[in-house]
């Protein structure tokens, strides 16, 4: 029994291997073609890339948080309990 649906899957992810491939291919003879100084200077950037954007977005996260958790105690503490909901009357009556 042939089903199209896994067949087109199928067509989608040899279409995605083949582009994989021809990027590989390319990064590979680009990285071939560098010289020394700039090859260092891309797996520094590179290793910078990896390591510092991760740390800082973590590092965002936890201050906000932080912050968040901080602003919500002082400002319960300033403020006191809540107090029950009474409707201003309007003049006259």
């Amino acid at each position: 029994m042939n089903n199209p649906a896994f067949t087109s899957f199928f067509a989608s992810l040899e279409d995605l291997g083949r582009t994989l491939a021809k990027a590989a291919r390319y990064a590979v003879s680009a990285i071939a073609t560098m010289s020394w100084p700039t090859l260092l200077l891309s797996a520094v950037g590179l290793a910078l890339l990896l390591t510092i954007v991760p740390l800082v977005l973590t590092l965002f996260v936890l201050f906000m948080v932080i912050k968040l958790v901080h602003g919500y105690v002082t400002d319960r503490a300033t403020r006191g309990p809540a107090t029950p909901f009474t409707p201003v009357k309007p003049e006259g009556e």
